[in-house]
């Protein structure tokens, strides 16, 4: 699913709107309907009438996990945004999304090969933990960004997975048709041979992007 700028803002304000419902209902029932807190603590149960009891399970075991839900989603979809990596990888993305760049992000981008999320869609791979895995993957470079920093110049780590440029390409009879590629087919699936460089296809990216300055 993508999202716009707008639907971002919307969910922001049935975030906050909900987090304070839900702080308000828990407050409420327990020290306002409720002011036996000395018993409360006592039995560990709760004590007053079912209105509070109700109001108290609305706020806890209701809302609670649906804002936690909400915001997780939010966050996923944002950190999937181009603009979410531009604070380290600025030069990657200003020649991703140059005109005249003829480097293998900036075909895709211009022609709009992949439609939206193109660092993301790239950079992480398919089928049942992908996503956990790219996320996994984030949460490392943000612990590098604030904790650490990073070595230069930047390397992705490992060898890059070519299933995540089959799982497009692939089924497309023109690649199939292509003789290297089914001469090689099963040492590209197995990454025993880069799609990338000698006579195949030029760098994703300048070798020297990372030196590159925000603008």
């Amino acid at each position: 699913m993508t999202y716009t700028d707008s639907d971002f803002e919307t969910l922001k304000y049935i975030i906050a709107v909900l987090s304070v419902i839900t702080v308000l209902l828990v407050i409420y029932s327990t020290f306002v309907r409720n002011r036996k807190i000395r018993k409360l603590v006592k039995d560990f149960s709760i004590v007053g009438d079912n209105n509070s009891r109700w109001l108290l399970f609305m706020g806890i075991v209701i809302l609670s996990p649906f804002i936690f839900l909400v915001s997780y989603e939010k966050g996923l979809q944002q950190s999937k945004r181009n603009d979410f990596c531009h604070h380290v990888m600025h030069g990657y993305i200003n020649d991703m999304e140059d005109p005249d760049s003829e480097h293998l992000a900036a075909v895709h981008y211009q022609y709009r090969w992949i439609s939206d999320y193109q660092c993301y869609t790239c950079h992480s791979e398919y089928g049942l933990f992908g996503t956990a895995k790219a996320k996994m993957s984030g949460i490392g470079h943000i612990w590098a960004q604030y904790f650490i920093g990073y070595e230069t110049p930047l390397k992705i780590k490992g060898t890059y997975n070519n299933n995540i440029c089959l799982h497009c390409h692939g089924p497309v009879l023109d690649w199939q048709d292509i003789e290297e590629h089914e001469n090689n087919l099963e040492d590209i699936k197995d990454n025993k041979m880069s799609c990338l460089g000698a006579d195949c296809h030029v760098s994703p990216h300048p070798k020297d992007a990372w030196e590159t300055d925000d603008e």
